[in-house]
C-alpha cells in the first residue's frame, strides 16, 4: 500500500478537485483506492455524487463513539471514499483536542486498511490542527498555481521536500510562463515533470458531482490526470 497526502500551498489551489480526480485514474489503471477526507470542509464526497445533506464520516463518527471504519461508501468495486462528516460550533475543537491525544492515529489506521488497499489518498487542509506528524504519507504533494500569491509564499515556505504540482496552468499567461521558468531554476527538483492545465471541465465535473476523469474522460484536465496517475505509480515501482 502507498499512502500519498495532497494540499494546497494556499487556500483556493484545487486539492480536493485533483485528489478525486486522481483517485479516479488510479482506479482506472486497476488499482484498489480508498481516498480519506481529512479537511474540515468535508467537500472531497461532492465529486462522488454523496448528497450535500450526508452528515456522516470519521470524524462525526469518532465524536459520537462509533466505528469510524463503517463510514467508508463503497463507490465502485475497489473504490472507496471515506468522508470527514459535519461537524458544528466547538466541535471541531473537542476533535482536534481528541486527535492530539492520539499522535500518529492515522498512520495506525492506514497500516490497518494496507492490505484491502494500494492506494490511500488523503485531502489534507494546509495545515493540519493536531499534530503535524498525524499523517505520514510516502509521497507528499502540495499544490501550487502560477500566481504572485503562490510566489511569495514559495520564497517565504522553510525548507520543504514535499513535491510541488503546478494546477490550472494557462500556457497563454505570460505571467503564468514566466513563474514557471522561475520555479524550475529554483524548485526543480521538488517540482513534478506533470502539469495540471486549466480546464472548464474541471469546475463542469464537481457541479455534475463526478470526477472529470469520468465526466470529461477526453479532457485536457483528464488527461493530465491520467499521466500524475502514471507517474505516481512509477514513482512507487507500481507497474503502470
Amino acid at each position: 500500500m502507498t499512502s500519498l497526502g495532497m494540499h494546497g500551498l494556499r487556500g483556493g489551489a484545487g486539492s480536493s478537485s485533483l485528489l478525486a480526480a486522481l483517485g479516479y485514474a488510479l482506479h482506472t489503471l486497476e488499482q484498489r483506492v480508498l481516498l480519506v477526507d481529512l479537511c474540515a470542509d468535508n467537500l472531497l464526497r461532492l465529486h462522488f455524487n454523496l448528497a450535500v445533506t450526508e452528515t456522516g464520516g470519521w470524524a462525526r463518527a469518532m465524536l459520537d463513539g462509533q466505528d469510524w471504519s463503517a463510514e467508508s461508501w463503497s463507490l465502485a468495486p475497489n473504490l472507496s471514499l471515506l468522508p470527514y462528516g459535519r461537524l458544528v460550533g466547538t466541535e471541531r475543537m473537542s476533535l482536534e483536542q481528541a486527535l492530539s491525544a492520539q499522535p500518529g492515529l492515522w498512520d495506525r489506521r492506514a497500516k490497518a486498511l494496507a492490505e484491502h488497499f494500494d492506494w490511500i489518498l488523503f485531502d489534507m487542509p494546509r495545515r493540519l490542527p493536531w499534530q503535524d506528524s498525524a499523517v505520514s504519507c510516502h509521497l507528499q504533494v502540495q499544490l501550487i498555481e502560477a500566481d504572485a500569491a503562490c510566489h511569495a509564499l514559495l520564497q517565504q515556505q522553510e525548507q520543504s521536500t514535499d513535491y510541488l504540482l503546478l494546477n490550472r496552468f494557462d500556457p497563454a499567461s505570460q505571467i503564468q510562463r514566466d513563474l514557471m521558468l522561475i520555479w524550475r531554476q529554483h524548485h526543480d527538483a521538488r517540482l513534478l515533470p506533470v502539469t495540471v492545465h486549466s480546464d472548464e471541465a474541471m469546475r463542469e465535473a464537481l457541479a455534475c458531482k463526478q470526477p472529470v476523469g469520468r465526466y470529461a474522460p477526453g479532457s485536457l484536465v483528464a488527461q493530465d490526470v491520467l499521466s500524475l496517475a502514471v507517474w505516481c505509480q512509477a514513482r512507487t515501482g507500481l507497474p503502470a
